[in-house]
C-alpha cells in the first residue's frame, strides 16, 4: 500500500506542510525538535519516502503553486485566497494567483507552476481556463463535488442548504423562496438548488425562485453586482403584498442576502418579522451587519488545508494514484436575520 504525506500527517497529528518541512533535507527552525522527531519516527514506521522520480522532479521544481479563484471582489473568495496564500507560503512555495472572469487565464499563462489549486464549478476544468499548457500539471479543485476523476475537496452544499431550510421550517415558514443569480449553466446542477427542490418536494410546498436581476433590472449579474441585485429584490419584496411575497428566503450567497436585507429595511419591510433571510458562505461581513446574518458557513480553512495536502502529495509523486475526493460538511450560524 502506498503511504501518502497525508497519511503521515494524520498519524503524527500535524499538518502535511509540517511533514513536508521535516522531510526536507534542509532543517526548518520553525518546527520544534519534538515534533520533528515524532514525524520522522512515524514516517519511518510507515515506510514513507517520496519516489526517486519525484526527487528528480523536485530538483527541477519551480517552487510555484498556482491558485485560481473566481473573483476577489466577493469577500468569500478574498478570505479563501488569503487562507490559501498563508498555507502555500508556509509550505515554502510562492503563490501565483489568477482571478477575474474577463482575464481568466492571463495571470498564470506563461508562468511555470508545480501544481494548481482551483475553485471551479463542476462543469469547468483548469484546461478550460489555461488550455493544453497545463495538461499533466497536478491540480486539486475546491468547491462542489465533481463528476470526473479529478482530485477535489468539496463543501457539502446540499447538506448545508438542507440545514438552512430545516431551520426556516422549524421557525414556522411554509412559503420559502430561493434567491439565485441569473440563469447560468452551472445552476442546473448546483447542489444548493437541488437541495431546495428536494426540500420542497419532501415538504410538499411550491418552489419559488427569485432572480437577483430582479424587477426591471437588466443585464448579467456578476460578483460585483450581487449586493445590488439583492438590494433590488429586497425593495421589490417590500413593495409586494403580503400574499404575494414569501415569508422567508434562502439566498445563493451572503452578498445577495446582505443586499436583500438592506433593500427590505429601506422600504420598511421588517427582518425577520416580515421576512426571514438566510445567506450562504459565512463571510465575516455578515457577522457584523446591523441584522446579523444567519448563514450556511463554509469550512474553507479546513478545505484549503486538505487541498494543499493532496497537492503536495501529487507534486512529490507519493501516495495512491486513485483520485482523492473529500467532502466536508457545512454548519449553520444563526443570527438576527431569521
Amino acid at each position: 500500500m502506498n503511504v501518502s504525506l497525508w497519511d503521515v500527517a494524520a498519524k503524527a497529528g500535524v499538518s502535511a506542510t509540517t511533514v513536508s518541512r521535516v522531510l526536507n533535507a534542509k532543517k526548518d527552525t520553525r518546527v520544534a525538535d519534538a515534533t520533528r522527531q515524532r514525524v520522522l519516527t512515524v514516517a519511518s514506521e510507515m515506510n514513507y519516502s517520496p519516489s526517486r522520480a519525484a526527487r528528480t522532479l523536485r530538483s527541477r521544481s519551480t517552487m510555484n503553486i498556482g491558485v485560481v479563484v473566481s473573483c476577489q471582489r466577493n469577500p468569500f473568495f478574498a478570505e479563501l485566497l488569503d487562507s490559501l496564500e498563508r498555507l502555500v507560503v508556509d509550505a515554502e512555495y510562492d503563490v501565483l494567483t489568477d482571478t477575474g472572469h474577463r482575464v481568466q487565464g492571463q495571470g498564470l499563462r506563461g508562468w511555470p507552476v508545480d501544481g494548481i489549486i482551483m475553485w471551479a464549478s463542476p462543469l469547468y476544468s483548469i484546461e478550460d481556463y489555461l488550455g493544453q499548457s497545463v495538461v499533466g500539471v497536478p491540480t486539486v479543485y475546491l468547491g462542489e463535488r465533481r463528476p470526473d476523476n479529478s482530485d477535489y475537496v468539496a463543501h457539502d452544499a446540499h447538506q448545508g442548504a438542507t440545514l438552512a431550510l430545516g431551520h426556516l421550517w422549524e421557525k414556522g415558514h411554509r412559503k420559502i423562496a430561493f434567491v439565485v443569480p441569473e440563469s447560468a449553466p452551472y445552476l442546473v446542477t448546483d447542489e444548493r438548488r437541488v437541495a431546495y427542490l428536494d426540500f420542497c418536494f419532501a415538504k410538499r410546498i411550491e418552489p419559488m425562485f427569485i432572480n437577483v436581476a430582479g424587477g426591471n433590472l437588466v443585464g448579467k449579474v456578476d460578483h460585483s453586482a450581487y449586493r445590488h441585485g439583492g438590494y433590488a429584490v429586497g425593495v421589490s419584496l417590500a413593495e409586494a403584498s403580503a400574499d404575494e411575497r414569501p415569508t422567508a428566503v434562502l439566498c445563493y450567497n451572503d452578498l445577495i442576502a446582505i443586499g436583500l436585507i438592506n433593500g427590505s429595511l429601506t422600504k420598511n419591510l421588517r427582518v425577520p418579522e416580515d421576512i426571514a433571510v438566510v445567506g450562504f458562505d459565512g463571510i465575516d461581513e455578515g457577522r457584523y451587519h446591523l441584522k446579523t446574518l444567519t448563514s450556511v458557513v463554509s469550512p474553507y480553512v479546513r478545505s484549503c488545508e486538505a487541498a494543499l495536502s493532496i497537492l503536495l502529495d501529487r507534486i512529490a509523486g507519493s501516495g495512491s494514484v486513485v483520485p482523492r475526493q473529500i467532502v466536508h460538511p457545512m454548519s449553520l450560524r444563526v443570527g438576527a436575520s431569521s
